[in-house]
């Protein structure tokens, strides 16, 4: 990767290695590790790369796919990015429709990184400026997280890149660029994520819908309850005076998917 410009600083910077994150869906990890583990063994060796693919129960928090784990030099990253990419596409191609659509949006034709949350700021830009001009020059819509949406992990953001291939691979290296020369870029390598406390009760893309059900309402004294019945026996149920709790009202409806 060339970095347009560069200054002695810019310079030092791409000396380093890049450690990148990229989601992907379950059904295309094999297709990356390839028989014996042949194509990682072979991507590694071309890039100069370290590359490792999450487990099966190793998933990115509120969602249901793995992750990549790439370290790379700034100059042979993005060969490991396009081979991913690559088999990203075809491997979904040939579900025959079963793949997952989030937002309107095929997920055939999106990129989900990881970047740090310090790199994810100057891919934006200030007041946006960075990222409008990726989208123009590249026919490509940039999505990344906020630090405040609900379930972003702390310390690292998700760009979703979506488009053709080739634009989509060309964004990514202007992203890469502004990576490269981010300073104070930290990203955990590690694939494995701590149990939150409401990972639990989690089914993906989305909070439990507990969170949105209103809180109960204050019991209410209603009084001593009828009496009836013959010879002075009380034939009505056991009552102690209090109006039973109804089931919480729902409050609309579920949000849309977070990723």
């Amino acid at each position: 990767m060339v970095v347009p410009n560069s200054t002695p600083k810019d310079e030092e910077s791409t000396n380093k290695r890049i450690t990148l994150k990229i989601l992907i869906p379950g059904v295309v990890a094999g297709s990356i590790i390839g028989k014996g583990g042949e194509s990682i063994k072979e991507l590694k060796s071309k890039t100069n790369a370290v590359v490792r693919v999450s487990n099966r129960d190793e998933i990115f928090p509120f969602t249901d796919e793995r992750i990549v784990l790439v370290v790379a030099p700034p100059d042979s990253i993005m060969e490991a990015v396009t081979f991913i990419h690559s088999k990203l596409r075809t491997s979904l191609s040939e579900e025959k429709g079963r793949t997952s659509k989030r937002r309107g949006v095929n997920r055939l034709k999106e990129m989900k990184l990881i970047v740090a949350d310090t790199s994810a700021g100057k891919i934006i830009g200030k007041k946006g400026e960075t990222v409008k001009k990726i989208q123009e020059e590249n026919k490509v819509k940039v999505m990344l997280t906020s630090k405040g949406d609900w379930g972003v992990v702390p310390g690292e953001r998700v760009a979703t890149i979506s488009g053709e291939e080739d634009n989509v691979n060309h964004a990514i290296e202007e992203m890469l660029a502004v990576v490269a020369k981010d300073p104070h870029a930290r990203l955990e390598k590690s694939l494995v994520y701590p149990q939150y406390p409401m990972f639990d009760n989690f089914l993906y893309h989305g909070p439990p819908d507990s969170l949105y059900r209103a809180p109960p309402s204050p019991r209410k004294n209603v009084g001593p309850p009828p009496r009836c019945g013959r010879g002075g026996f009380d034939i009505t149920p056991r009552y102690d005076g209090y109006q039973s709790e109804q089931p919480f009202p729902r409050r609309g409806r579920a949000p849309p998917p977070f990723y």
